[in-house]
C-alpha cells in the first residue's frame, strides 16, 4: 500500500493505493497519525485506487472517524470503487463516514 498526502486549505487528502487490510494497517495508521499531528480538522481518505478492504480496514476507518470526531474534526471518504463501496454498505460504514464522488464536494463539506 502506498499513501500520498496532499494538504489543502480545507483539510488533508490521503490518496491510498492498494488494499486496506490487516497487513497494511500500520502504513495507514502512520499516515493518519501524521495528519492528526498537524492539527488536521478534515481528513479525506481517497479510496479511488483501493481494490479491496477487509474487516480490519473497515474497523480502522471507523476508529479513525470516531477519534477525529472526539477532536471535533471530521473524516470523509472519496470515490471508492464499486466493490469497495458494496463492502462498506454491507457494514453500514456510509452512515458513520460520508462518501463523496468529487474532491470539491468533500472539501466543501467541512465548511457546511
Amino acid at each position: 500500500m502506498q499513501i500520498k498526502e496532499r494538504t489543502m486549505t480545507q483539510g488533508i487528502i490521503l490518496d491510498v493505493v492498494g488494499d486496506l487490510t490487516y497487513a497494511n494497517r500500520a502504513v495507514f495508521k502512520a499516515a493518519v497519525e501524521k495528519a492528526k499531528q498537524t492539527g488536521c480538522r478534515h481528513l479525506i481518505v481517497n479510496l479511488e485506487q483501493v481494490r479491496f478492504v477487509d474487516s480490519s480496514g473497515l474497523g480502522l476507518l471507523v476508529l479513525v472517524s470516531q477519534n477525529f470526531r472526539l477532536m471535533q474534526a471530521q473524516v470523509s471518504m472519496l470515490k471508492p470503487q464499486r466493490y469497495v463501496r458494496e463492502i462498506m454498505s454491507l457494514a453500514n460504514i456510509p452512515k458513520m463516514i460520508p462518501i463523496y464522488e468529487s474532491e470539491d464536494d468533500a472539501l466543501t463539506a467541512r465548511a457546511a
